[in-house]
């Protein structure tokens, strides 16, 4: 067997909610005290589960579809004093860097890029020391973790076009790499109000879908007052419009919502955008989450 390729190495950290960061496997290993040991669990892929019915009569079953489930991961490892801190003060800092109710991220770095992974602590960790920790100077803790987002997440990506006298319409530039379908945020800037028109086409390119139709779909999104921000979440579970000035921005939209997702594996394409009124900002982000801790490329 030849020698590992380096750039299939990773390196992973902990990044608290109290600020505190860690790395405790690769580049930097064990500078904080906390090394990981050997067979982690649950981490590597999104757990992913089928849905099938079966009739009384009916011969087989049928498929109904699939959901993805919380993501549960233990994470066993090695506490042991640095240079700087006693076996007991390693093991504060550690514990300290997680809670129950508050987001801790698993921060992968690999060949794929920085993926981050949010976990919550769901039972007391399982501390096993030999005997007298003090004494070994050693400790080794299993840590049993839920990711209630059970994908990775990646920086989103950022595309603006700003409307100008004579240049009202433009475009932005969408991609997806990831495994998973892309539900656009939208962040509207309207310093002289105005209206924008924005898409929301189906992807389909099979006229035999029923989706078919709507591959050129958009939206015009209802006039904007002067000085009003708009943000448009299109994700199911959230809530679609936020208006910095008019909590009620969704009555005007007349329940006209965002149903089309970016499909995975989507190369950059131009999409249009369409401005009634100068010097409007159209910014969209797009997340990047993954299925799996690196690949899926």
């Amino acid at each position: 067997m030849g020698a590992p390729i380096m750039d299939d190495l990773f390196m992973f950290e902990i990044e608290a909610p109290n600020g505190d960061r860690a790395t405790i496997h690769g580049p930097g290993s064990g500078r904080e005290g906390i090394e990981l040991d050997e067979s982690p669990e649950g981490y590597w892929e999104t757990p992913t589960t089928t849905l099938w019915s079966e009739g009384a009569h009916q011969e087989g079953g049928t498929y109904d579809g699939y959901k993805h489930n919380m993501q549960d991961v233990i994470l066993p490892v090695h506490i042991s004093p640095t240079d700087d801190m006693s076996w007991q003060q390693v093991k504060s800092r550690w514990s300290a860097m997680w809670e129950f109710d508050r987001i801790t991220y698993l921060v992968a770095t690999s060949s794929s890029g920085v993926r981050r992974l949010g976990l919550q602590k769901i039972e007391t960790p399982k501390f096993s020391p030999k005997n007298d920790p003090g004494r070994n100077r050693y400790g080794h803790m299993v840590m049993t973790l839920r990711a209630g987002w059970p994908f990775w997440i990646e920086k989103d990506e950022v595309d603006l076009f700003q409307s100008k006298t004579g240049a009202l319409n433009g475009h932005v530039t969408l991609s997806n790499p990831t495994n998973r379908p892309m539900h656009l945020k939208w962040v509207i800037d309207a310093p002289q109000g105005g209206q924008v028109t924005l898409p929301d086409f189906s992807w389909i390119t099979d006229p035999e879908h029923e989706d078919y139709e709507w591959r050129g779909r958009v939206i015009d999104v209802p006039t904007l007052s002067v000085g009003e921000e708009l943000t448009i979440r299109t994700y199911p579970d959230d809530p679609t419009y936020d208006s910095n000035i008019n909590p009620l921005f969704w009555a005007r939209a007349n329940s006209k919502e965002f149903e089309f997702a970016v499909p995975p594996h989507t190369l950059p394409i131009d999409v249009p955008i369409k401005c009634t009124k100068a010097n409007m900002t159209v910014a969209v982000y797009q997340p990047r989450h993954w299925t799996m801790v690196s690949g899926g490329e």
